[in-house]
């Protein structure tokens, strides 16, 4: 009996602990841990509240960030343009017959030198060379014919008449025939300057044709470079502006003066043209060569010049951090500054800077406007 007593009790004892952890039971859990959360979220925020109100701005001062500043001075600011030029050449000349022909005889090969007047070529004269021959028995004939009535005439002999016409006819066949060796000459294809042969474009036995390039005569002592460039810089390109040139294939760098440019833009690709020679101690450079310019189109001698990386933007605004000292303490100043032309990493500031203030150079993208700071000062 008593031990089904106890049974039952232990059992009884099993069912209240089940339902003390229960639904109902976490429910109250809960309910009291929220209450002490907001207990403790309360006093959080006013002891935040305080700490603000004790402290106030100063609390951000403190921090003093470690940054590299450089004084600012006035010097020579220049930009420069790079541009790609092509070395070119008055005395390239494209040499054509001045009339059609078969290609009798070559006289020249690429690569040879030649004097101006120098036989380069000949066309099929033969039908040119009859007729001349023709021309000339009959002037001949004509002359001896002349001669004959002039003495006559001397000698109040024969008619007026009759001499005219020998006249006439001995004249009118000195012209054919003069006609006929000019005709005759342009068979013939003559070197038009000194230099040398670079292409020859015609074939022994092929066709030539009036206008049809046979030979391309260079000189290489008068060459130049030209460069077309953008309209926006016609006004700042003038002659005698100094152009460092460089030629990668060649391997060679030297310096030169704008000798031409032009004042006429080219509707076409909105773009002018300067020209600059080459003097001829400067050799090893051939036709073509691609040559990169290097053009000074802005100076400024007396710029306030600093690191291009330092100025930055917000929206509209460009602003610089500059270093004042306060009461033997380093401040950083935000500065709104108005920037002008940049070249590598310089930019020119046309506004903003004063001689003998401070910028930062280092540690400027962290910072906030009257932050204190550790400096140190590069020269």
């Amino acid at each position: 009996m008593i031990m089904k007593n106890s049974k039952y009790l232990a059992l009884l004892g099993m069912g209240l602990i089940l339902a003390a952890c229960g639904p109902r039971g976490e429910e109250a859990q809960l309910a009291r841990m929220e209450k002490q959360r907001d207990v403790l979220t309360e006093k959080i925020e006013r002891l935040k509240q305080e700490i603000a109100q004790k402290t106030g701005s100063a609390v951000k001062r403190e921090k003093v960030m470690n940054v590299k500043i450089s004084p600012v001075e006035k010097g020579l600011f220049q930009h420069y343009i790079q541009v790609q030029g092509m070395v070119e050449s008055d005395s390239n000349i494209l040499v054509a017959p001045q009339s059609s022909g078969i290609v009798k005889k070559i006289h020249v090969n690429a690569g040879n030198k030649v004097f101006k007047g120098q036989l380069l070529a000949e066309l099929d004269g033969s039908i040119l060379e009859s007729s001349i021959a023709e021309v000339e028995n009959g002037l001949k004939l004509a002359e001896t014919i002349f001669e004959r009535q002039q003495r006559l005439w001397n000698k109040n002999i024969g008619s007026e008449i009759e001499f005219l016409q020998a006249k006439n006819n001995k004249e009118s066949l000195e012209k054919r025939l003069e006609t006929l060796k000019e005709q005759y000459k342009m068979a013939k294809i003559f070197a038009p300057l000194f230099g040398t042969i670079d292409e020859v474009l015609i074939k022994e036995g092929e066709m030539a044709a009036v206008g049809m390039g046979a030979f391309r005569v260079v000189q290489l002592s008068n060459l130049k470079i030209k460069v077309d460039l953008s309209e926006i810089y016609i006004s700042r390109i003038k002659k005698k502006d100094l152009v460092h040139v460089s030629i990668p294939v060649a391997g060679r760098e030297f310096d030169l003066r704008v000798d031409a440019v032009s004042q006429v833009i080219d509707p076409k690709n909105r773009t002018f043209q300067i020209e600059m020679k080459i003097p001829k101690s400067e050799t090893g450079i051939k036709l073509n060569m691609l040559s990169v310019l290097t053009i000074n189109d802005y100076t400024n001698h007396d710029a306030f010049i600093v690191p291009m990386n330092i100025v930055q933007e917000t929206g509209t605004e460009k602003f610089i951090f500059v270093a004042e000292q306060k009461n033997g303490d380093w401040i950083a100043r935000r500065r709104s500054v108005k920037t002008g032309k940049n070249y590598h990493d310089r930019v020119e500031v046309l506004s903003g800077l004063k001689e003998g203030e401070h910028v930062v150079t280092f540690g400027y993208q962290s910072l906030a406007d009257d932050q204190n700071l550790a400096v140190i000062v590069d020269q």
